[in-house]
């Protein structure tokens, strides 16, 4: 009876993290992936009781407060709308959710080993599973196969427009379920460490698949953290004076085909979307060969221009970290954004009107982006986020989480491994926290830390 209970918790873990996964569907207007991190939220909850003793704490109650209070008074000295409230409260539910799926999955890893290994096995098939989903959708997309229809919109200012899925002069990019290659490094990329760093054999199909898989997406981001992990590889041999296999094959993996790639309409030129560029394609396939295109060594330290605007907003903004509330900070890194070009926007409309005689939303006119006068911004990042949300209660919560993490666990060779998929999350470019990151650091944390 327990062993089917327990068998059953594990089989809905691993459906809960694959509709997470499904970020490109919506059903009834509800995206897959929210649908996902409340299955996760309700399974921690089915066991609460064994692990409520890690939210008992009077600390943990006195920082919800301090969290909390700070929106209580946005609420009631500001108009909101209903839609204001409703992802106010979706917000504060991905905190919490994040906290209890966190404490669920420290208790399962420590306290249940036998299952954790059971667990760990299940999610490496579907490591494996994904993978081959990823790879399949890549090559439907090249080449027009069956895929299942992405009806959620995409993550750009435009957000009634549909997901991009093609590239003209860039090489093809793998997406798999998720809105944007960037998304899936994030959520996939992680899982599959934790995998790896479990396995007690060199696995040579598992770190190759997923490695092509995770490199296929082209993402600087995935090729970053790959030579991070590589430092790490290379610590680990330095210290232990023998090869990590499994690691090796991963990384060699995510940075060949990261780093070479081949253009769709290069590779099948008469696509549907390539159709609709024949000039270019003809130019793409004068040669007759197949062209092989690579990312230059740059591109992984090089910042993007939206990330460099919210690195701007952000150092602007230390001078006075005072709470905002959670749902004003998009609106003031838009507002932020578009000083400049507000100033722009009324020196041509007095020297040159006709300019502005029609509104068109994706039109830039000048040196500026017009587009961020009626589109809110993401900032795109954990830190910022919650930073300007809460103010300078949050960056005093870090930094005493940081310290009595220090100063209570010794140091390992497992240690780094924590802290590389702890920067993972803390530097992608989802902005919230959320339950299934609770579940990647919980398990990471009752395996590699507690457990030893």
């Amino acid at each position: 009876m327990i062993k089917n209970k327990n068998q059953m918790l594990m089989n809905f873990i691993v459906l809960g993290i694959f509709l997470v996964f499904l970020d490109s569907y919506e059903l009834i207007n509800i995206p897959m992936s929210w649908i996902g991190q409340g299955l996760l939220m309700v399974i921690a909850l089915t066991g609460f009781k064994k692990f409520k003793y890690l939210l008992s704490g009077k600390v943990l109650k006195y920082l919800a407060i301090l969290l909390v209070v700070p929106q209580i008074y946005f609420i009631f000295n500001s108009m909101q709308s209903g839609e204001n409230l409703l992802y106010t409260f979706l917000r504060y539910f991905n905190i919490a959710s994040f906290i209890v799926v966190l404490a669920f999955s420290i208790n399962y890893s420590y306290e249940n080993k036998v299952n954790s290994e059971i667990l760990l096995k299940k999610l490496r098939w579907f490591c494996i599973f994904y993978s081959i989903i990823t790879i399949y959708i890549f090559g439907a997309q090249i080449f027009d196969l069956f895929e299942p229809l992405r009806n959620r919109a995409n993550t750009n200012l435009f957000g009634g427009s549909a997901q991009s899925i093609f590239w003209l002069s860039q090489p093809h990019r793998a997406m798999g379920t998720f809105r944007e290659p960037s998304f899936l490094v994030t959520f996939f990329y992680p899982l599959v460490l934790l995998i790896i760093k479990s396995l007690k054999k060199t696995n040579v199909f598992f770190c190759i698949l997923t490695g092509v898989a995770l490199g296929l997406t082209r993402s600087d981001y995935a090729r970053f953290f790959t030579i991070i992990v590589l430092i790490l590889f290379l610590y680990s041999f330095y210290v232990d004076k023998k090869i990590n296999f499994n690691f090796m094959l991963l990384m060699l993996s995510i940075l060949f085909f990261s780093t070479f790639g081949v253009l769709e309409c290069n590779l099948n030129p008469d696509s549907i979307e390539c159709s609709e560029y024949k000039n270019d394609v003809e130019k793409i396939n004068r040669s007759g060969k197949l062209k092989i295109k690579s990312n230059t060594a740059s591109s992984v330290v090089e910042i993007g221009t939206e990330r460099l605007s919210v690195i701007n907003y952000f150092y602007e903004s230390l001078g006075s970290l005072k709470p905002n509330g959670l749902n004003n900070v998009s609106q003031n890194f838009q507002t932020f954004e578009s000083n400049d070009i507000a100033n722009e926007m009324y020196l041509t409309n007095r020297t040159v009107p006709e300019y502005l005689l029609n509104r068109y939303s994706t039109k830039n006119f000048g040196t500026g982006n017009y587009s961020v006068l009626k589109y809110e911004l993401n900032v795109q990042n954990i830190i910022v986020f919650y930073t300007q949300g809460f103010g300078a209660v949050f960056v005093a919560i870090l930094f005493i989480l940081l310290i009595d993490f220090v100063t209570s666990h010794k140091f390992s060779n497992d240690l780094p491994y924590f802290f590389i998929i702890l920067l993972f999350f803390t530097i992608s470019p989802i902005e919230e926290l959320n339950a299934y990151y609770g579940l990647i650091i919980g398990l990471s944390y009752g395996l590699l830390i507690k457990g030893k």
